[in-house]
């Protein structure tokens, strides 16, 4: 890797770094871009060399994040478990990633949520995952043969997102992890075999 494009990298990541405070700090629609460039000690063309404009930084991020998910996730799916098992697993760990950061979570969620009826940004890659595990199950006679694999998906999904919105809602705190976990079981306690 050469030295610009190393600079380039830890650019970035400093404007990601400063901007993920600034938002926990402020709040997403109080921080500015010059207060981000201020703090990253670059300048606003450098950030809009990186990003369109603020809300494009935070689209991007969201990006990374679900890719360091579905890389733990690609992880989880080579195991030698029942689907059973890495279907909850996947989900715990999606969980467990959301709880390391619960303020750029609700950034996230919210982005999302602004976002969802003006374009398409339902996690396909999760459903098709989760219809392919499913899938597999039926095969194995973990999953009951009548099931509408479909539905199950969307009863799988349904509940973990109205769980993140509880618990990102909530003024108590409990684990989300551990609260989807005990969901999933009863879930599968209603497909399985």
């Amino acid at each position: 890797m050469s030295l610009r494009e190393k600079k380039k990298i830890e650019t970035k990541k400093k404007i990601f770094e400063v901007a993920a405070r600034l938002f926990k700090e402020k709040g997403f629609e109080s921080t500015t871009v010059d207060e981000i460039t201020a703090q990253a000690q670059i300048g606003k063309g450098t950030f809009f060399n990186y990003f369109r404009t603020k809300e494009a930084l935070l689209m991007d991020f969201m990006k990374q994040n679900e890719e360091l998910v579905y890389d733990l996730i690609l992880k989880e799916l080579k195991k030698n478990t029942s689907v059973r098992k890495k279907i909850k697993n996947i989900l715990v760990l999606s969980a467990k990633n959301n709880e390391s950061d619960k303020e750029l979570t609700k950034l996230f969620v919210f982005e999302h949520l602004r976002h969802y009826g003006s374009e398409d940004r339902r996690s396909k890659g999760l459903n098709t995952l989760l219809c392919d595990l499913l899938e597999k199950g039926i095969g194995t006679k973990e999953v009951k043969k009548s099931i509408d694999i479909r539905k199950a998906v969307e009863n799988i999904t349904g509940v973990y997102s109205a769980s993140l919105l509880e618990w990102l809602w909530s003024q108590s705190d409990y684990s989300f992890s551990e609260d989807i976990s005990i969901k999933i079981d009863m879930i599968f306690d209603g497909i399985g075999s």
